[in-house]
This record gives C-alpha cells, structure tokens and sequence, in this order.
C-alpha cells in the first residue's frame, strides 16, 4: 500500500497565521494614526512594531536551522551548521531590545491604562503570528517539495 505524506498544515491554519498577522498590524497601524501623538512619536512605535516582527521572524528561522542542524550533525559531523553563533545572539539581541524599546516607551508614555493594554495585546499578537506565519511558510515549502517528489515517484513507477 503506497501510504501519502500528509501536510504539516491544514489551510485553515495557514490562513488563520496570515489572517492574524495582517490583523495584527493593520490594528497596530490603525491605533498609531489614530492617536494623538506626535510624529516622532508614531514613528518609535511603528519602529518598535518592525523590528519586533522581524526579529520574531529571524529568531523562529535561526532556532528551527539550528535544530534542524544539530540533528544533521549527530548523523554527519562534518554537516555545515546555517547560522554562526553571533548570527543567532544577534537575532536574539534583536528580538529582547525590540521589546524593551516596546516596553519601556510604554510604560514612560503618559496613556491610559487601557491604551496600554491595547497595544500589548497588539503586539503580542503580531508576535505569536509572524512565528507563525514563518513556521507554515517554510512546512509548505518542504511539504511541497516532498509531495513533488512522491509524485514523480509515483509516474516513473508508472
């Protein structure tokens, strides 16, 4: 019996990560606008915001390579590791000063309670998706990859 790979991923799921992240900053964006706040103001949020996303990104990236990596490497040593050890410290240290800037501007603003609230949950929001978003882009990718191969499989078998 010729068992088929199953996706790591159901639609649903994929489109849920997306959906949350656009959510996620189109809240973010919407807020900032809306405030009434200086430019300079807006623009360290919106600052805050980006490096926050990105890191989330690479720090998901560069911890999944790793891993990957160390497996390869208990079953061939001379397997090269993707990422330097400074490379990863450096998108660690990226990830923990984009959420202190975050932090640390919010709790010296003058807003509300609730404003603050907002947008921690905002935040945390884009967070969770852009690893998420990261993770189900890159299982498609190697998901697609093995299914092509099944099926070339599969026609030369005939």
């Amino acid at each position: 019996m010729d068992q088929r790979y199953r996706k790591r991923n159901t639609v649903a799921f994929t489109a849920a990560s997306y959906a949350a992240l656009g959510a996620g900053l189109v809240l973010f964006c919407l807020g900032v606008y809306n405030a009434d706040w200086e430019l300079n103001v807006k623009g360290y949020y919106l600052l805050c915001m980006v490096l926050i996303t990105i890191s989330c990104i690479v720090v998901q990236k560069v911890v999944r390579d790793n891993t990957e990596d160390r497996e390869l490497r208990l079953e061939n040593p001379k397997h090269r590791m993707r990422n330097t050890a400074a490379f990863t410290g450096m998108a660690i240290a990226g990830l923990v000063i984009g959420f202190a800037m975050f932090f640390i501007g919010l709790y010296n603003a003058p807003f509300e309670l609730n404003v603050k609230g907002y947008y921690i949950a905002v935040i945390l929001l884009i967070s969770y998706s852009a690893i998420s978003v990261q993770k189900v882009t890159r299982d498609n990718a190697e998901d697609n990859e093995i299914l092509a191969e099944q099926e070339a499989r599969r026609d030369i078998q005939g």
